[in-house]
């Protein structure tokens, strides 16, 4: 058998491999690049596609609006797109002087959409709607003002969470949709229950900062 003999300089001594060995060794090597090339090539997909997404969610960046939404964005049922002009009119019984979100402070319904009625905004103090709501659309707009995590929200024993959210920004007694620039103080949530027709609708969510807490909301849909 044919020897090839490799001078180590490490504690001086000298080991002998055969070339079949060597073989061995040239093999396992190359299996071992190819891993960890292929692996380094994963890991550099991963980190692009995680920095491409922060790039196409970046309208908020530590809280601050980078790029003003606009009322197009809000849902539109029966032909009229729901207005939030009226937000500040509703919670300003319950103003707060925060600027910044902290925990959630305030939580209520704020209208109830259908396809057969459009928009309705009921009153905090209302615990039914005045209009008889039903059609193939039917949809809920939520505020919660402070940072805080919605559960899924029931009516007639079927759970949903919420299908989209928009940023608000401003003091409870002003809240609007941000303006670039501005700090991020309150969510408006929408649940669909598309289909029903009438029943209990009720929401909640678990604030996640101070003041901690469980706030919930409910009213019935006619």
């Amino acid at each position: 058998m044919d020897f090839m003999v490799f001078k180590l300089k490490s504690q001086g001594c000298v080991k002998v491999y055969s070339n079949s060995c060597i073989l061995f060794i040239a093999f396992f090597k190359e299996k071992i690049m190819k891993i960890f090339t292929k692996s380094y090539l994963l890991l550099i997909a991963l980190m692009l596609s995680f920095f491409s997404g922060m790039s196409t969610a970046a309208d908020i960046e530590a809280g601050i609006v980078k790029v003003a939404q606009k009322d197009e964005s809000l849902p539109e049922i029966a032909g009229a797109r729901l207005s939030i002009s009226g937000i500040s009119e509703k919670v300003s019984s319950a103003s707060s002087t925060k600027a910044a979100a902290s925990g959630i402070s305030y939580y209520e319904i704020y209208a109830v959409g259908s396809s057969n009625v459009g928009w309705e905004y009921p009153s905090a103090l209302q615990s039914s709607t005045t209009s008889n709501h039903g059609g193939s659309q039917l949809s809920i707009a939520v505020i919660q003002y402070g940072y805080g995590n919605p559960n899924q929200a029931i009516m007639n024993g079927i759970s949903n969470s919420y299908s989209s959210s928009s940023v608000l920004c401003g003091t409870l007694a002003t809240l609007h949709y941000c303006n670039a620039g501005e700090t991020v103080t309150g969510w408006l949530y929408m649940f669909n229950f598309n289909g029903q027709q009438s029943g209990n609708f009720v929401t909640s969510s678990n604030s996640t900062a101070s003041p901690f807490g469980y706030w919930s909301d409910s009213i019935y849909i006619q």
